[in-house]
C-alpha cells in the first residue's frame, strides 16, 4: 500500500480525494477486522493503518536481536541433527538402571502386596476400633485378598491370638438369673365363680 501510494506515476485513482487517503479508507478494514471485533472505531482504525503505511519499514522490519536468536536456533538445530546421527552407533544414555523383564513382573506382583499386607497389620494393630469392626473389615479382608489372609493366618490359633476369647462367666450369670425366678408367696390367682 505504502508503494502504490509513493508512486508518482500511477494515474489519480479518485478525483476528490488522494491515492494515500483512498487506500487507507479501503483496506482499514482488511488490516485491522477480525470475526470477533466488528464494531472498530474509524478514527483509530484510520490512524493505526496511517501510521503503519507510513512507518512500514520500521514496523514490520524484524529486529536484529531477533534475527540473531533465529540463526542460533538453526544453528542448534543442525548441530543436534549431526548428534543424532552419530548417536545411532553409540547406546542411548540411561539415567536409571535397566531392570529385566523378571525384576519388573516381580515387582509388580510384590509392591501393591505390600501395601496390601501393611493395611491388613494396621486393622489388626488398631486399638480404636472395637473387635467386632475388627472381625468385620478381617473378613471383607479375607474375601477380597484370601491369599494374603492365609499368609499372615495360616491356622485358626493364629486368629485366636488376635482375637482372645472373652470371658463367657458374664453370660452365664445372666442366663442363670434369667432362669431362676424368686419366691413369690402370696402370688394372685384367679378365681372363676359361676
Amino acid at each position: 500500500m505504502a508503494k502504490v501510494c509513493a508512486n508518482p506515476f500511477l494515474q489519480p485513482l479518485n478525483d476528490t480525494i488522494g491515492a494515500h487517503t483512498l487506500m487507507v479508507q479501503t483496506f482499514s478494514r482488511c488490516v485491522l477486522g477480525s470475526a470477533d471485533e466488528v464494531d472498530l472505531d474509524e478514527l483509530s482504525a484510520t490512524k493505526l493503518v496511517t501510521f503503519m503505511i507510513d512507518n512500514h519499514d520500521s514496523v514490520l522490519k524484524v529486529p536484529s536481536d531477533l534475527r540473531a536468536v533465529k540463526e542460533h536456533l538453526s544453528h542448534l538445530r543442525r548441530a543436534q541433527m549431526t548428534d543424532t546421527d552419530t548417536s545411532m552407533a553409540s547406546p542411548p544414555h540411561s539415567f536409571c538402571r535397566q531392570m529385566s523383564r523378571e525384576e519388573f513382573d516381580l515387582q509388580r506382583v510384590s509392591g501393591p502386596q505390600g501395601a496390601i499386607v501393611e493395611l491388613l497389620e494396621n486393622i489388626i494393630q488398631d486399638k480404636n476400633m472395637s473387635i467386632k469392626d475388627k472381625k468385620k473389615k478381617l473378613n471383607q479382608f479375607q474375601r477380597s485378598h484370601p491369599d494374603i489372609y492365609r499368609r499372615r493366618f495360616p491356622t485358626s490359633e493364629s486368629e485366636a491370638v488376635v482375637f482372645p476369647e472373652r470371658p463367657q462367666r458374664l453370660k452365664a450369670q445372666l442366663m442363670f438369673l434369667t432362669l431362676k425366678k424368686p419366691f413369690q408367696p402370696f402370688q394372685r390367682t384367679w378365681s372363676f365363680r359361676v
